[in-house]
Protein backbone atom coordinates (compact mmCIF):
# COMPACT_ATOMS: atom_id res chain seq x y z
CA UNK A 1 0.00 0.00 0.00
CA UNK A 2 1.05 3.41 -0.86
CA UNK A 3 3.03 5.51 2.45
CA UNK A 4 0.56 8.02 0.93
CA UNK A 5 -2.64 6.72 1.98
CA UNK A 6 -4.09 7.71 5.50
CA UNK A 7 -3.93 5.47 8.78
CA UNK A 8 -6.98 3.97 10.75
CA UNK A 9 -5.97 2.49 13.84
CA UNK A 10 -8.46 0.41 14.70
CA UNK A 11 -8.60 -1.23 18.43
CA UNK A 12 -11.69 -3.81 18.40
CA UNK A 13 -11.49 -7.27 19.31
CA UNK A 14 -14.71 -8.11 17.56
CA UNK A 15 -13.68 -9.90 14.24
CA UNK A 16 -17.07 -9.24 12.35
CA UNK A 17 -16.57 -5.11 13.54
CA UNK A 18 -12.94 -5.52 11.81
CA UNK A 19 -13.87 -6.81 8.63
CA UNK A 20 -16.77 -4.26 8.17
CA UNK A 21 -14.59 -0.95 9.22
CA UNK A 22 -11.54 -2.87 6.96
CA UNK A 23 -14.20 -2.84 4.18
CA UNK A 24 -16.07 0.36 4.25
CA UNK A 25 -13.22 2.33 4.73
CA UNK A 26 -10.44 0.70 2.57
CA UNK A 27 -12.84 1.23 0.24
CA UNK A 28 -12.39 5.15 1.00
CA UNK A 29 -8.49 4.52 0.44
CA UNK A 30 -7.94 4.52 4.21
CA UNK A 31 -5.02 2.12 5.15
CA UNK A 32 -6.35 -0.12 8.09
CA UNK A 33 -4.24 -0.78 11.45
CA UNK A 34 -6.33 -3.53 13.83
CA UNK A 35 -5.11 -3.98 17.21
CA UNK A 36 -7.37 -6.13 19.40
CA UNK A 37 -6.43 -5.01 22.45
CA UNK A 38 -5.37 -2.07 24.26
CA UNK A 39 -1.66 -3.02 24.58
CA UNK A 40 -1.44 -3.94 20.86
CA UNK A 41 -3.36 -0.58 19.84
CA UNK A 42 -1.03 1.38 22.14
CA UNK A 43 2.24 -0.50 20.50
CA UNK A 44 0.83 -0.24 16.99
CA UNK A 45 0.24 3.80 17.95
CA UNK A 46 4.07 3.77 19.23
CA UNK A 47 5.44 2.46 15.80
CA UNK A 48 3.17 3.87 13.30
CA UNK A 49 1.80 7.36 13.06
CA UNK A 50 -1.69 7.07 12.60
CA UNK A 51 -4.32 9.78 10.81
CA UNK A 52 -7.27 9.07 13.03
CA UNK A 53 -7.72 6.67 16.02
CA UNK A 54 -10.95 4.25 16.58
CA UNK A 55 -11.00 2.84 20.28
CA UNK A 56 -14.05 0.23 21.20
CA UNK A 57 -14.75 1.27 24.72
CA UNK A 58 -15.64 -2.18 25.86
CA UNK A 59 -12.61 -4.28 24.77
CA UNK A 60 -11.27 -6.80 27.54
CA UNK A 61 -8.54 -6.23 30.28
CA UNK A 62 -6.90 -2.61 29.04
CA UNK A 63 -10.45 -0.90 28.52
CA UNK A 64 -10.88 2.02 25.84
CA UNK A 65 -11.23 4.75 28.23
CA UNK A 66 -7.44 3.88 29.71
CA UNK A 67 -6.48 2.81 26.73
CA UNK A 68 -7.49 6.85 25.46
CA UNK A 69 -5.89 8.36 28.32
CA UNK A 70 -2.51 6.13 27.62
CA UNK A 71 -2.73 7.03 23.64
CA UNK A 72 -3.10 10.84 24.63
CA UNK A 73 -0.29 11.33 27.01
CA UNK A 74 1.66 10.14 23.75
CA UNK A 75 3.35 13.03 22.62
CA UNK A 76 3.42 12.50 18.67
CA UNK A 77 -0.21 11.57 18.70
CA UNK A 78 -1.37 15.00 20.54
CA UNK A 79 -3.38 16.14 17.22
CA UNK A 80 -4.45 12.99 15.98
CA UNK A 81 -8.26 12.40 16.73
CA UNK A 82 -9.36 9.58 18.89
CA UNK A 83 -12.83 8.52 18.12
CA UNK A 84 -14.99 5.89 20.46
CA UNK A 85 -16.95 3.32 18.26
CA UNK A 86 -18.72 1.56 20.70
CA UNK A 87 -22.16 -0.45 21.48
CA UNK A 88 -21.87 1.61 24.96
CA UNK A 89 -25.20 3.45 25.00
CA UNK A 90 -24.96 3.64 28.87
CA UNK A 91 -26.19 7.45 30.41
CA UNK A 92 -22.48 9.35 30.80
CA UNK A 93 -21.16 6.93 28.46
CA UNK A 94 -20.43 9.93 25.45
CA UNK A 95 -19.34 12.45 28.35
CA UNK A 96 -16.74 9.52 29.73
CA UNK A 97 -15.42 8.87 26.68
CA UNK A 98 -14.53 12.86 25.61
CA UNK A 99 -13.27 13.73 29.46
CA UNK A 100 -11.18 10.29 29.40
CA UNK A 101 -9.71 11.99 25.75
CA UNK A 102 -11.85 11.11 23.11
CA UNK A 103 -12.53 13.74 20.37
CA UNK A 104 -15.68 11.87 19.17
CA UNK A 105 -18.78 9.40 20.03
CA UNK A 106 -19.59 7.12 17.33
CA UNK A 107 -22.77 4.52 18.38
CA UNK A 108 -22.79 0.83 17.00
CA UNK A 109 -23.96 -1.42 15.37
CA UNK A 110 -22.06 0.49 12.69
CA UNK A 111 -23.76 2.47 9.95
CA UNK A 112 -21.76 1.59 6.52
CA UNK A 113 -23.10 4.51 4.78
CA UNK A 114 -22.90 7.04 7.56
CA UNK A 115 -19.20 5.70 8.62
CA UNK A 116 -16.63 7.46 5.78
CA UNK A 117 -18.14 10.80 5.64
CA UNK A 118 -18.00 10.35 9.88
CA UNK A 119 -14.68 9.83 9.59
CA UNK A 120 -13.88 11.90 6.66
CA UNK A 121 -15.23 15.15 9.38
CA UNK A 122 -12.81 14.25 12.41
CA UNK A 123 -9.67 13.82 10.15
CA UNK A 124 -10.99 17.38 9.02
CA UNK A 125 -11.14 18.57 12.45
CA UNK A 126 -14.15 18.46 13.68
CA UNK A 127 -14.41 17.85 17.61
CA UNK A 128 -17.32 16.67 20.33
CA UNK A 129 -17.18 19.02 23.86
CA UNK A 130 -19.18 17.81 26.90
CA UNK A 131 -22.01 21.01 26.68
CA UNK A 132 -21.91 21.63 30.54
CA UNK A 133 -18.16 23.21 32.15
CA UNK A 134 -19.44 22.25 35.18
CA UNK A 135 -20.02 18.69 34.40
CA UNK A 136 -17.09 18.52 32.59
CA UNK A 137 -15.05 18.97 35.87
CA UNK A 138 -17.81 16.89 37.52
CA UNK A 139 -16.63 13.59 34.92
CA UNK A 140 -13.22 14.76 35.53
CA UNK A 141 -13.20 13.99 38.63
CA UNK A 142 -15.48 10.80 38.86
CA UNK A 143 -12.85 9.54 35.91
CA UNK A 144 -9.64 10.30 37.77
CA UNK A 145 -10.98 8.42 40.91
CA UNK A 146 -11.85 5.47 39.03
CA UNK A 147 -8.46 5.30 37.82
CA UNK A 148 -6.61 5.79 41.05
CA UNK A 149 -8.82 3.19 41.94
CA UNK A 150 -7.66 1.00 39.26
CA UNK A 151 -4.13 2.35 39.80
CA UNK A 152 -4.64 1.00 43.82
CA UNK A 153 -5.74 -2.29 42.56
CA UNK A 154 -3.35 -3.32 40.69
CA UNK A 155 -0.49 -2.21 42.45
CA UNK A 156 -1.76 -4.93 45.72
CA UNK A 157 -2.51 -7.33 42.32
CA UNK A 158 1.58 -6.95 41.71
CA UNK A 159 2.35 -6.81 45.75
CA UNK A 160 0.65 -10.60 45.99
CA UNK A 161 2.25 -11.62 42.69
CA UNK A 162 5.81 -10.44 44.38
CA UNK A 163 5.37 -12.25 47.59
CA UNK A 164 4.26 -15.23 45.86
CA UNK A 165 7.38 -15.15 43.43
CA UNK A 166 9.58 -14.76 46.42
CA UNK A 167 7.92 -17.00 48.59
CA UNK A 168 8.52 -19.83 45.44
CA UNK A 169 12.26 -18.09 45.02
CA UNK A 170 12.55 -19.33 48.30
CA UNK A 171 11.38 -22.64 47.86
CA UNK A 172 13.15 -22.94 44.95
CA UNK A 173 16.73 -22.31 46.52
CA UNK A 174 15.63 -24.09 49.58
CA UNK A 175 14.83 -27.44 47.08
CA UNK A 176 18.18 -27.28 45.30
CA UNK A 177 20.15 -26.73 48.02
CA UNK A 178 18.91 -30.18 50.02
CA UNK A 179 19.26 -31.72 46.23
CA UNK A 180 22.41 -30.61 46.00
CA UNK A 181 23.48 -31.75 49.60
CA UNK A 182 21.76 -35.20 49.39
CA UNK A 183 23.48 -36.09 46.42
CA UNK A 184 27.05 -34.57 47.59
CA UNK A 185 27.41 -37.67 49.47
CA UNK A 186 26.92 -40.80 47.71
CA UNK A 187 28.37 -39.02 44.96
CA UNK A 188 31.53 -38.59 47.22
CA UNK A 189 31.74 -42.35 48.00
CA UNK A 190 31.55 -42.88 44.33
CA UNK A 191 34.45 -40.62 43.32
CA UNK A 192 36.46 -42.04 45.53
CA UNK A 193 35.70 -45.80 44.76
CA UNK A 194 36.63 -45.04 41.40
CA UNK A 195 39.85 -43.04 42.20
CA UNK A 196 40.96 -46.43 44.14
CA UNK A 197 40.18 -48.41 41.09
CA UNK A 198 41.92 -45.95 38.57
CA UNK A 199 45.42 -46.06 41.10
CA UNK A 200 45.30 -50.27 41.10
CA UNK A 201 44.48 -49.74 44.68
CA UNK A 202 41.61 -52.11 44.40
CA UNK A 203 43.26 -54.57 41.78
CA UNK A 204 45.06 -54.63 38.72
CA UNK A 205 43.03 -53.37 35.56
CA UNK A 206 43.15 -54.21 32.32
CA UNK A 207 43.63 -51.62 29.22
CA UNK A 208 39.86 -51.56 28.41
CA UNK A 209 38.60 -51.56 32.03
CA UNK A 210 41.18 -48.78 32.89
CA UNK A 211 38.68 -45.98 30.10
CA UNK A 212 35.97 -47.39 31.22
CA UNK A 213 36.84 -46.23 35.09
CA UNK A 214 38.55 -43.48 33.56
CA UNK A 215 34.96 -41.97 31.87
CA UNK A 216 32.80 -42.88 34.75
CA UNK A 217 35.70 -41.01 37.13
CA UNK A 218 35.56 -37.48 34.80
CA UNK A 219 31.16 -37.82 34.77
CA UNK A 220 31.69 -38.15 38.15
CA UNK A 221 33.89 -35.33 38.65
CA UNK A 222 31.08 -33.45 36.55
CA UNK A 223 28.64 -34.27 38.29
CA UNK A 224 30.34 -33.22 41.15
CA UNK A 225 31.60 -29.89 39.48
CA UNK A 226 27.77 -29.25 38.69
CA UNK A 227 26.29 -29.92 42.24
CA UNK A 228 29.11 -27.51 43.95
CA UNK A 229 27.80 -24.68 41.40
CA UNK A 230 24.56 -25.12 41.90
CA UNK A 231 25.26 -24.52 46.08
CA UNK A 232 27.49 -22.04 44.90
CA UNK A 233 25.25 -20.09 42.91
CA UNK A 234 22.87 -20.05 45.62
CA UNK A 235 24.79 -19.37 48.44
CA UNK A 236 26.30 -16.09 46.56
CA UNK A 237 23.17 -14.51 46.90
CA UNK A 238 23.15 -14.72 50.40
CA UNK A 239 26.48 -13.81 51.80
CA UNK A 240 28.63 -10.67 51.57
CA UNK A 241 32.03 -11.14 49.99
CA UNK A 242 34.96 -11.76 52.06
CA UNK A 243 37.28 -8.72 50.98
CA UNK A 244 41.11 -9.09 51.76
CA UNK A 245 44.33 -7.83 50.18
CA UNK A 246 45.51 -9.96 47.82
CA UNK A 247 48.15 -9.94 44.84
CA UNK A 248 45.51 -11.62 42.03
CA UNK A 249 48.49 -13.11 40.06
CA UNK A 250 49.19 -16.14 43.70
CA UNK A 251 45.57 -17.04 42.60
CA UNK A 252 46.17 -17.17 39.00
CA UNK A 253 49.10 -19.63 39.18
CA UNK A 254 47.81 -22.49 40.89
CA UNK A 255 44.67 -22.39 38.49
CA UNK A 256 47.02 -21.93 35.24
CA UNK A 257 49.17 -24.99 36.28
CA UNK A 258 45.70 -27.01 36.50
CA UNK A 259 44.01 -25.77 33.64
CA UNK A 260 47.36 -26.26 31.72
CA UNK A 261 47.23 -30.32 32.49
CA UNK A 262 43.59 -30.45 31.55
CA UNK A 263 43.69 -29.05 28.34
CA UNK A 264 46.54 -31.29 27.18
CA UNK A 265 44.36 -34.04 28.02
CA UNK A 266 41.75 -32.85 25.60
CA UNK A 267 44.27 -32.01 23.00
CA UNK A 268 44.31 -27.87 23.96
CA UNK A 269 46.83 -25.50 24.40
CA UNK A 270 46.61 -23.37 26.75
CA UNK A 271 48.82 -19.97 28.05
CA UNK A 272 49.19 -17.91 30.46
CA UNK A 273 50.26 -14.41 30.13
CA UNK A 274 50.23 -11.75 32.79
CA UNK A 275 52.06 -8.19 33.40
CA UNK A 276 52.27 -5.95 36.07
CA UNK A 277 50.12 -6.95 39.13
CA UNK A 278 48.83 -4.24 41.72
CA UNK A 279 47.35 -6.00 44.85
CA UNK A 280 43.99 -5.26 45.95
CA UNK A 281 40.95 -6.02 47.81
CA UNK A 282 39.48 -9.23 46.55
CA UNK A 283 36.96 -12.43 47.93
CA UNK A 284 39.88 -14.69 47.34
CA UNK A 285 37.40 -17.65 47.22
CA UNK A 286 35.52 -15.78 44.59
CA UNK A 287 37.74 -14.30 42.11
CA UNK A 288 39.20 -18.28 42.16
CA UNK A 289 35.70 -19.49 40.98
CA UNK A 290 35.72 -16.59 38.84
CA UNK A 291 38.76 -17.16 36.53
CA UNK A 292 38.22 -21.39 36.78
CA UNK A 293 34.52 -20.33 35.76
CA UNK A 294 35.99 -18.29 32.60
CA UNK A 295 38.75 -21.16 31.61
CA UNK A 296 35.79 -23.92 32.31
CA UNK A 297 33.90 -21.96 29.73
CA UNK A 298 36.48 -22.03 27.17
CA UNK A 299 37.34 -25.76 27.44
CA UNK A 300 33.72 -26.71 26.60
CA UNK A 301 33.37 -24.83 23.66
CA UNK A 302 36.72 -25.06 22.07
CA UNK A 303 38.01 -28.49 20.00
CA UNK A 304 41.00 -30.35 20.24
CA UNK A 305 43.21 -28.45 18.38
CA UNK A 306 42.00 -25.30 19.42
CA UNK A 307 43.94 -22.14 21.73
CA UNK A 308 43.28 -20.85 24.81
CA UNK A 309 45.05 -17.84 26.22
CA UNK A 310 44.44 -16.59 29.78
CA UNK A 311 45.32 -12.55 30.51
CA UNK A 312 45.71 -10.55 33.81
CA UNK A 313 46.90 -7.51 34.08
CA UNK A 314 46.20 -4.22 36.18
CA UNK A 315 46.34 -0.29 35.51
CA UNK A 316 46.24 2.34 37.42
CA UNK A 317 42.76 2.18 38.32
CA UNK A 318 41.47 -1.33 37.00
CA UNK A 319 42.46 -5.39 36.90
CA UNK A 320 41.46 -6.96 34.03
CA UNK A 321 40.65 -10.61 33.38
CA UNK A 322 40.74 -11.77 29.89
CA UNK A 323 39.77 -15.31 28.62
CA UNK A 324 40.36 -15.91 24.91
CA UNK A 325 39.65 -19.08 22.77
CA UNK A 326 39.21 -20.02 18.97
CA UNK A 327 36.19 -22.17 19.51
CA UNK A 328 32.79 -21.97 17.41
CA UNK A 329 31.76 -18.36 19.15
CA UNK A 330 28.72 -17.33 19.61
CA UNK A 331 25.78 -15.73 17.75
CA UNK A 332 25.45 -12.11 18.36
CA UNK A 333 21.51 -12.84 19.37
CA UNK A 334 22.72 -14.58 22.33
CA UNK A 335 25.35 -12.49 23.69
CA UNK A 336 23.24 -10.85 25.87
CA UNK A 337 21.33 -14.26 27.16
CA UNK A 338 24.43 -16.37 27.99
CA UNK A 339 25.06 -14.40 31.24
CA UNK A 340 21.08 -15.50 32.32
CA UNK A 341 20.98 -18.76 35.13
CA UNK A 342 20.43 -21.79 33.11
CA UNK A 343 20.86 -20.45 29.70
CA UNK A 344 22.66 -23.08 28.11
CA UNK A 345 23.85 -22.95 24.55
CA UNK A 346 24.31 -26.28 22.44
CA UNK A 347 27.02 -26.38 20.24
CA UNK A 348 27.70 -29.29 18.05
CA UNK A 349 31.29 -29.36 19.02
CA UNK A 350 30.98 -29.09 22.58
CA UNK A 351 32.26 -32.43 23.06
CA UNK A 352 34.26 -32.16 25.80
CA UNK A 353 31.78 -31.26 28.77
CA UNK A 354 28.44 -30.44 28.98
CA UNK A 355 27.11 -27.88 31.63
CA UNK A 356 24.36 -26.46 33.32
CA UNK A 357 24.07 -22.64 32.37
CA UNK A 358 25.22 -21.67 35.52
CA UNK A 359 28.76 -20.79 35.00
CA UNK A 360 28.51 -17.37 33.31
CA UNK A 361 25.86 -16.49 35.87
CA UNK A 362 28.23 -17.02 38.68
CA UNK A 363 30.90 -15.10 37.16
CA UNK A 364 28.82 -12.18 36.69
CA UNK A 365 27.63 -11.70 40.01
CA UNK A 366 31.26 -11.84 41.39
CA UNK A 367 32.09 -9.40 38.93
CA UNK A 368 29.54 -7.51 39.86
CA UNK A 369 29.90 -8.18 43.50
CA UNK A 370 32.86 -6.86 43.41
CA UNK A 371 31.76 -3.49 41.81
CA UNK A 372 32.99 -4.44 38.19
CA UNK A 373 31.66 -5.90 34.97
CA UNK A 374 31.84 -8.41 32.70
CA UNK A 375 31.65 -8.24 28.81
CA UNK A 376 31.85 -10.42 26.12
CA UNK A 377 33.37 -9.77 22.59
CA UNK A 378 32.87 -13.09 19.71
CA UNK A 379 31.69 -13.26 16.16
CA UNK A 380 30.88 -17.19 14.34
CA UNK A 381 34.01 -18.97 13.73
CA UNK A 382 36.18 -16.93 14.93
CA UNK A 383 35.86 -17.43 19.00
CA UNK A 384 35.33 -15.72 21.97
CA UNK A 385 37.30 -12.89 24.44
CA UNK A 386 35.44 -12.82 27.96
CA UNK A 387 36.77 -9.66 29.42
CA UNK A 388 36.45 -8.91 33.63
CA UNK A 389 36.89 -5.43 34.66
CA UNK A 390 36.98 -4.89 38.24
CA UNK A 391 37.87 -1.94 40.43
CA UNK A 392 41.62 -1.88 41.94
CA UNK A 393 40.49 -1.21 45.71
CA UNK A 394 43.75 -1.01 47.86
Amino acid sequence: MSEAQPKILYIEDNHDNQRLVQRVLGARGYQILIAADGPAGLTLARESMPTLILVDLGIPGLDGYETTTRLRSMSHLQGVPIVALTADDSPGARERALVAGCDGYLSKPIDARQLPNQIAQFIGGHREQVSEPHEEATLLRAYNQKLVERLEQRVRELSAANSELQELDRLKSQFLSSLSHELRTPLTALIGYLDLFERGMLGELDPSQREVITVMRRSGDLLATQLNNLLYFQELRERPLNLQLVNPLEIMQPISSQTGRYAQELGLSFEALSGEITPTMLDPAAFDQLVRVLLDNAIKFTPAGGHIRLVLHSDTTRLIVRVEDNGPGIESEQLNKIFLPFYYIEQPCQVNRPGAGLGLAIARHIAEAHGGQITVRSQLDQGSVFTVVLPLMV
